[in-house]
């Protein structure tokens, strides 16, 4: 049944994500209110349909922890593609920051440009971590801007433990930007690199905010016990 699932998933997410992409790939054209408007939507209806055909539903909490005013970025755990989908759709406009490769992705890539993501070069990991604080700099200081990262830079299996990126508490500190942990069990469900999803409720938790830390230890301890924190 769950590869019955996954198989309908996977045609209606294929087949739907190439026409609603094709019909608006004229991006360039697109102001940057309606980008961030096509870009929630996708997210979105993407989460929508793994609820409807996957049955993999969520469960949130810690809501209250999220800022009502101000930049801050979310940190969070990487268990599998949902959670790319999902925050895209929780946070509308956010900024991801993410691995060089993925700048290449026909289509997406000009969205992405849009939308102003940061990509990181793994290779070059000093140079790039001075041109993403650079940037953050320059679009923190026009507006209100969420940043999503993922610290541990790949993705990992339930079980797994993966070394915590500092480049996380760079910006924190350089830029006084907080940070909103967050984790997620999505790759029980959204198992990673599997065709076939199973069913359930992802549990995602988002920790009370790192305001203001000094300790580069002390907030990678912070992001560590949350991601490990059973859900």
């Amino acid at each position: 049944m769950n590869f019955l699932r996954s198989l309908i998933f996977y045609l209606l997410f294929y087949i739907g994500t190439t026409c609603f992409f094709l019909i608006f790939s004229p991006v360039k054209l697109f102001s940057y209110k309606f980008v961030v408007y096509l870009s929630n939507l996708w997210t979105t209806l993407v989460i929508k349909l793994s609820k409807m055909i996957l049955g993999i539903d969520y469960l949130i909490c810690g809501l209250d922890n999220i800022p009502k005013k101000g930049s801050f970025i979310v940190a969070s755990n990487h268990q599998s593609a949902w959670e790319t989908f999902f925050f895209g759709s929780l946070f509308p406009g956010s900024i991801f920051i993410l691995k060089d490769e993925l700048r290449r992705i026909p289509i997406f890539s000009q969205y992405f440009k849009k939308l102003g993501f940061i990509f990181v070069k793994r290779n070059k990991a000093f140079d790039s971590m001075k041109t993403v604080i650079r940037t953050i700099s320059k679009l923190t200081s026009r507006e209100k801007r969420i940043f999503v990262i993922f610290p541990e830079g790949t993705r990992l299996l339930p079980s797994e433990r993966g070394k915590i990126n500092t480049g996380v508490f760079a910006i924190h500190k350089f830029l006084n930007i907080p940070i909103l942990p967050v984790s997620l069990n999505s790759g029980v469900y959204w198992v990673n690199k599997t065709f076939s999803k199973k069913k359930g409720t992802i549990k995602v938790k988002i920790h009370p905010l790192i305001k203001k830390e000094v300790s580069k230890e002390k907030v990678i301890n912070i992001l560590k016990k949350s991601y490990y924190f059973k859900n």
